[in-house]
């Protein structure tokens, strides 16, 4: 075996994922959170993606404030897409994010 082969899903997983359903804003629509970890995000949506295509999106945290939802603007590769219970699920490697908390917009530019 070649110590120097890519490991499995499972094993590259860096943070501990939390099961959550949080709104996400796509440029062209919109999906639900199934989980979520600090270096990735499993949602379901009804568009359709490409395994390996960027991807922006921001995941809408809505009763963080008191002045409304915040939004966590991120950016990253697709890692893997699966069609299941007429939906598509969309797990994304995320690569950088920032917090928007004065946007006023709720799609993705």
């Amino acid at each position: 075996m070649d110590t120097h082969s890519t490991p499995d899903f499972g094993t590259r997983r860096q943070a501990q994922r939390i099961s959550v359903a949080l709104p996400v804003e796509l440029e062209r629509g919109k999906g639900v959170t199934r989980d979520v970890s600090a270096s990735g995000v499993f949602f379901e949506t009804d568009l359709l993606f490409s395994p390996g295509a960027p991807i922006t999106f921001c995941l809408v945290l809505e009763h963080v404030t008191s002045v409304g939802p915040i939004r966590l603007r991120c950016q990253g590769t697709i890692v893997r897409v699966e069609r299941r219970n007429g939906k598509v699920g969309v797990a994304v490697a995320i690569e950088s994010h920032r917090f928007d908390p004065t946007e006023e917009s709720t799609t993705v530019h």
